[in-house]
């Protein structure tokens, strides 16, 4: 049995993968609930795609809807089904069968450079920006409850205060966030990702480069 109950991963711009390693409703509303107390922002208007495992099979999936619509989370669609029985399980429960994992890559944008996004100021709270197959470039600060992601990297020429993901959707660890100010409340690269609680220490307030690493994420100071 998975250590966690629940898993997140980064999927297609602003998505969460979500898997589930528990039957038990209670279970899963404790291990939503730790992590929203964690990170309070980390789902708000984010979309999640559910993976379908042998553990929603026993769920009542109506009910497990509402359990995540209460902690604001907002299910798009399921995906791993692998036959017509799971299909039709997740269809009666008007859910979208987004496709099998092996097939994602029909459902999520191909991986392409073109010329970066720049932002000429500040990203405001609240406020996502998405640059979509290329790098993102921001002259300014990204404030708490924002949200900043590209299919390349992300330079930021000011303060990080909210969340950032970059490599979105790049099937390398060749991405990186660089920031002259490291205070984020949630960073990704690559599909490694981290809480502001995660961040070591010595990186916090600094000009910082963040790059995937093996399992986890990698930081070194920008000179």
């Amino acid at each position: 049995m998975a250590n966690n109950i629940i898993e997140l991963h980064t999927g297609q711009f602003s998505s969460i993968l979500l898997t589930i390693n528990s039957s038990s409703l209670v279970a899963i509303k404790k291990a939503l609930t730790n992590k929203v107390q964690k990170s309070p922002l980390f789902f708000q208007n984010v979309p999640v795609i559910l993976e379908f495992n042998q553990h929603l099979q026993k769920v009542d999936l109506f009910k497990l809807q509402q359990l995540l619509t209460e902690f604001g989370i907002q299910l798009i669609g399921v995906s791993n089904w692998h036959n017509n029985l799971e299909k039709e399980l997740v269809l009666s429960h008007n859910l979208p069968a987004l496709g099998k994992s092996t097939s994602l890559d029909q459902i999520m944008p191909q991986f392409r450079y073109v010329k970066p996004k720049v932002v000429q100021g500040n990203v405001a709270a609240g406020q996502v920006i998405y640059a979509k197959h290329c790098d993102l470039v921001i002259h300014g600060d990204v404030a708490q409850g924002a949200e900043v992601a590209a299919d390349g990297n992300i330079h930021i020429y000011g303060k990080l205060w909210g969340r950032a993901m970059a490599g979105v959707n790049s099937e390398h660890n060749d991405c990186s966030v660089y920031t002259q100010y490291l205070d984020a409340e949630f960073l990704s690269v690559c599909k490694r990702f981290v809480y502001k609680a995660q961040i070591p220490i010595d990186y916090l307030l600094q000009a910082v480069r963040i790059e995937a690493g093996a399992n986890t994420l990698s930081y070194h100071y920008i000179k």
